[in-house]
């Protein structure tokens, strides 16, 4: 009887094996991709259906650029600013306003009312069977809101507000590639914070007032509306070391230039960091709250 070298063949069938896993990797990659990418076009033509809502939302975006700007003329043509006004000229915080009510506008982080809405409605469970992270998922699906806000809303308020204040002009070439890196960092902060608030939802029945606090915070300590260098030392320091400002005041201060090349690097260093930290939370949380629907026969 012929004898077998099996230790050849184990050695064959393992070769055969590795140099077929990157290639069965590359394709699950690819496929998972391209369904992220249908649930980003499905989301942007759904949006696109309710032209009604996008028309009501872009007349309330005007109606809060148009008065946060003249407020702000307001408040630069009498002398309630005091010595803060030094800091930034009419026309720089005009522009600083405009491009921070855009941010607004574009940023979509529906994330913590998915997650509320799925977790009290139970469907969450149904979700946790979908074949793609869910995460994923809603993350995907906020990027198709961005998509298309930006296309129904930004830009028709940037041609709006070139017509009532001027076009909302980048420092410099530099300023703006900075500024468009630091908002992808910016919307990474802002999305992670809104899906841990939705979280909570796994463990409350009711969010109540927890999200509102969370938008409190971000409205005041982000420098979306004010920015911080008007604000008392004291809470400017504070701030330093809170993700807020990291999120609205680090980009538009790159965008008007009153951040430097340098210390812009500086700072999406700091945003990378937060980045870094909330995305580990956010893991553990996850990992909790999906053991909490295993653990309840989800």
């Amino acid at each position: 009887m012929e004898a077998h070298n099996y230790s050849d063949e184990s050695s064959l069938f393992c070769y055969c094996l590795f140099q077929f896993i990157p290639y069965i990797s590359s394709r699950m990659v690819m496929s998972d991709m391209r369904a992220y990418g249908y649930l980003i076009k499905m989301r942007v033509l759904t949006a696109l259906a309710y032209r009604f809502d996008v028309w009501i939302g872009m007349i309330g975006d005007i109606i809060l650029l148009a008065a946060s700007v003249f407020i702000w003329k307001a408040a630069y043509g009498g002398d309630a600013l005091g010595s803060g006004a030094s800091i930034v000229g009419l026309d720089g915080m005009i522009t600083y306003t405009v491009v921070s009510v855009l941010m607004t506008t574009v940023f979509s982080t529906g994330v913590q009312n998915t997650i509320y809405n799925q977790v009290r409605e139970g469907n969450i469970a149904l979700d946790f069977m979908r074949p793609l992270n869910l995460l994923g998922i809603y993350f995907s699906e906020d990027l198709g809101s961005m998509v298309s806000a930006l296309v129904n809303k930004a830009i028709p308020l940037v041609i709006m507000a070139s017509l009532l204040f001027g076009f909302p002009m980048p420092d410099s070439p530099t300023a703006a590639a900075l500024f468009v890196a630091s908002c992808v960092l910016s919307f990474m902060i802002l999305w992670l914070m809104s899906a841990m608030v939705g979280l909570v939802a796994f463990w409350v029945a009711e969010l109540g007032n927890l999200g509102m606090v969370k938008d409190a915070f971000i409205r005041v300590l982000s420098g979306s509306m004010v920015p911080l260098w008007f604000f008392p030392e004291g809470l400017q320091r504070i701030s330093e070391w809170l993700p807020f400002q990291y999120t609205y005041q680090l980009p538009l201060s790159v965008y008007i230039g009153m951040t430097t090349p340098l210390d812009a690097l500086r700072g999406m260093g700091i945003q990378l960091i937060w980045v870094a930290l909330l995305g580990v939370l956010l893991a553990w949380i996850w990992t909790r709250a999906r053991g909490k629907v295993m653990v309840q026969g989800g």
